[in-house]
């Protein structure tokens, strides 16, 4: 199992090998930011790869078009920008991403 590091929070999770990283952030107790629900259509769930970006799945066209006006100089997020709803892992990532945090436990009855 491979481990995503969240920075700047320091929040790490365990992903399956071709899990994306917003489904082995849920699977592990976290919310993802996102609107429409890991569909790869809101863009909110981006990520900037902060290392080893190599370790993720190639992203399909239809992610490379989706994050080209946030990556890079149109955006401001450097050049390895992906949508963690679709990002697969296939090893150890560090990822820049805010917002992420663990999932409220609903009181006991």
């Amino acid at each position: 199992m491979a481990t995503v590091t969240v920075q700047p929070s320091g929040v790490r999770f365990g992903a399956a090998d071709g899990q994306t990283i917003m489904a082995a952030a849920e699977a592990a107790g976290y919310r993802w930011p996102t609107i429409c629900g890991g569909n790869g259509e809101c863009l909110v769930c981006h990520v900037e790869v902060l290392a080893h970006p190599d370790r993720l799945a190639p992203p399909s066209e239809t992610e490379s078009r989706a994050v080209r006006g946030i990556s890079g100089d149109h955006g401001g997020r450097g050049d390895q920008v992906r949508l963690a709803c679709q990002a697969a892992v296939h090893g150890d990532v560090v990822i820049r991403k805010r917002g992420v945090r663990a999932r409220r436990q609903e009181p006991s009855a």
